[in-house]
């Protein structure tokens, strides 16, 4: 089961304290190791989705509207973006991860909906706007008093929608969880099998800070 890392950085490697008896820490990069690397940024949003929403829960959403909606947008954002098309890491199925759950990717579709046509593209009726005229009565020297404009965003932030969209993260981040074991116990018994002196050889982990500059970059 995967565990919370603690380490320190000497150089560009890394000691991981939880194995104090570990002499070094290899870098591995085959088939199953980069899909375990994918599900492990999945699980890293996940989370994160979790914790926003369980501050929205304790939050009073109306007096501290502002911050209710900077939580829900992101954790809806981060939830969808385990899904979404990545040439870098593989996205997640719902259809395979909700599959057999009755209603579940009814529930999954809507947010989905919710994201992409008001959060993100504001397409939906969720969101409007009206431009207009304030008309001076009809005896007045000036008719138009004012043009006016003004918007309405719907607050979806309320506890039916909340207790429905936790459920999903929760679900999916149990699936996720699953299949991080799953994997890492196979790369424990590949790796197992290999001659000592070959793991050995193997690059150490090691990580650079990334730059500005590097906003544009794929990794």
């Amino acid at each position: 089961m995967a565990m919370q890392l603690t380490f320190t950085k000497h150089g560009d490697t890394f000691h991981i304290e939880n194995y104090p008896h570990a002499i070094a820490v290899k870098r591995i990069d085959d088939p199953i190791a980069r899909q375990l690397q994918g599900i492990s940024l999945h699980r890293s949003d996940l989370n994160f989705c979790r914790a926003a929403l369980a501050q929205l829960a304790d939050l009073d959403r109306i007096a501290q509207a502002l911050l209710a909606e900077a939580w829900w947008v992101s954790a809806i954002a981060r939830y969808f973006k385990c899904f979404g098309r990545n040439t870098v890491r593989t996205q997640l199925s719902a259809r395979k991860i909700l599959k057999g759950q009755i209603g579940a990717f009814g529930v999954f579709a809507y947010f989905q909906d919710l994201r992409d046509k008001h959060i993100i593209h504001d397409e939906n009726p969720y969101t409007q706007s009206f431009a207009g005229i304030a008309l001076n009565g009809r005896d007045a020297k000036v008719k138009v008093a004012d043009i006016l404009s003004g918007t309405m965003n719907v607050f979806t932030a309320d506890d039916s929608h909340l207790t429905s969209f936790s459920k999903l993260v929760d679900f999916t981040l149990s699936w996720v969880t699953s299949k991080q074991d799953e994997l890492l116990n196979l790369l424990g018994a590949k790796y197992e099998r290999w001659p000592y002196d070959e793991l050995l050889a193997l690059p150490d982990v090691s990580q650079t800070i990334p730059t500005s500059e590097q906003v544009n970059v794929k990794r």
